[in-house]
């Protein structure tokens, strides 16, 4: 039953939230990477084209795709406000969108259930910060969604919204195109093991599915490839820059991988590399608490193990989609010396395990009492990871003046990253 009341009230009380969070934090929640984002929207509203300034003059910005920029130009056009608070309506309508569909797919109860995963702290600062990484995620469910409506159906209009959505997760981050290998790896397991596939799951593949798996795979593919072309002709390089260079030893990299993956299961807070951990010795202990005593309750629970419906066909297109960024992401880090994988980097793994998560639990009636009270703890208890943020007032200034309404194209410094970035 769709009640659009409730989720309605939460968009509004969200929205409020990242309003609030944004004024309090000094920064607005925006970082070097930010200003990027904020100059080149700038530049598209002043018809100079999505350039940043590089030597002292404009130049094409392949340091990150067109998508996120031209979302905060298009929403500061239309509203007529800086482009610093358009990014913030931006990555709230995003959510808000969202929720609107997934309410008509899935009805108000698993909306609610499935949207709670933005009230995590983490979320919560991603979804308040100048980050393209709150689009991308939105728009990764809907991919995931689109899958799941095409395997069982692979019509042509099927095939075509999964090919634009793809690489509209390309022009949001270079990353997003990731998922192509997912595509690939379906399409080669299909032909390898249909059945043995289908079972594992649990989701009738329908006529010609191997055939659109890999039409949509190159379509998808010719499309970045496009991109990539225009970003070698207009700034001489396809990634905006150097990014494939010597990174650190096995064992480096190895405990690398390890504190990114332990950091994810803190979800009250994070580790933060040269800051105190009292906080987060906190949270891990009231995290502890909670997952104890919700597994207290699963016990004392019998009929609800008994109940506890399996794993549906979206909730394991999340985990195979959640699970192969994360393999994506570490090829990559050992290749790239980008920084971290940190909180921004990993963010798709945790929020496509913890949807199917969620899925699976608002299934049950049972399972959704169980946990209900476990989980809005553990939500609470996770607004910890938005305290504190350092201040990072004079970086920022170098490439916008928040005291201006809207920042100057020549406040960038002249600068290009040898990271990859986004």
């Amino acid at each position: 039953m769709n009640r659009p009341l409730p989720l309605t009230l939460l968009l509004l009380v969200t929205g409020g939230l990242v309003l609030g969070l944004c004024v309090v934090n000094p920064n607005h929640f925006t970082t070097v990477d930010s200003g990027y984002y904020l100059q080149s929207a700038t530049n598209l509203l002043n018809g100079q084209g999505y350039v940043i300034r590089g030597n002292g003059q404009p130049v094409w910005n392949g340091i990150f795709p067109i998508g996120y920029s031209v979302l905060i130009a298009l929403s500061s056009f239309l509203t007529n406000i800086s482009v610093l608070w358009a990014s913030k309506l931006v990555n709230v309508l995003a959510v808000s969108l969202s929720a609107i569909a997934w309410l008509y797919r899935i009805g108000t109860t698993r909306t609610l259930w499935l949207l709670s995963v933005w009230w995590l702290g983490g979320f919560l600062k991603i979804l308040a910060s100048t980050w393209s990484e709150t689009v991308f995620l939105v728009v990764l469910a809907e991919w995931v969604w689109c899958l799941f409506r095409f395997l069982p159906e692979p019509t042509r209009w099927h095939t075509a919204r999964l090919v634009l959505v793809s690489c509209a997760l390309f022009l949001l981050r270079y990353v997003g195109g990731y998922v192509v290998i997912i595509t690939l790896l379906l399409a080669g397991l299909n032909w390898l093991n249909r059945q043995r596939l289908e079972r594992t799951i649990r989701l009738s593949f329908g006529q010609g599915t191997l055939v659109w798996l890999l039409i949509c795979s190159l379509a998808t593919l010719t499309g970045f490839r496009a991109y990539f072309y225009l970003n070698n002709q207009l700034s001489g390089s396809p990634f905006g820059g150097e990014r494939f260079l010597a990174t650190e030893p096995a064992p480096v990299l190895a405990h690398l991988f390890g504190q990114s993956l332990l950091n994810e299961l803190l979800l009250i807070r994070h580790f933060t590399p040269n800051q105190p951990t009292g906080l987060t010795w906190f949270g891990a202990g009231i995290q502890a608490f909670l997952f104890v005593g919700m597994s207290i309750r699963w016990r004392r629970h019998t009929p609800i193990q008994e109940s506890a419906p399996p794993l549906s066909a979206l909730s394991r297109l999340f985990i195979l989609t959640g699970i192969t960024y994360l393999v994506v992401l570490f090829a990559l880090r050992t290749v790239s010396p980008f920084s971290g994988p940190n909180l921004r980097l990993m963010a798709p793994a945790t929020f496509c395990l913890l949807s199917a998560t969620l899925l699976w639990v608002s299934t049950s009636h049972y399972l959704r009492r169980l946990v209900r009270p476990v989980w809005i703890g553990l939500l609470l208890c996770s607004w910890l990871q938005l305290l504190p943020q350092a201040d990072m007032s004079r970086k920022l200034n170098r490439i916008l003046p928040f005291g201006e309404e809207r920042p100057s194209p020549a406040s960038t410094p002249d600068s290009s990253p040898g990271q990859l970035r986004d």
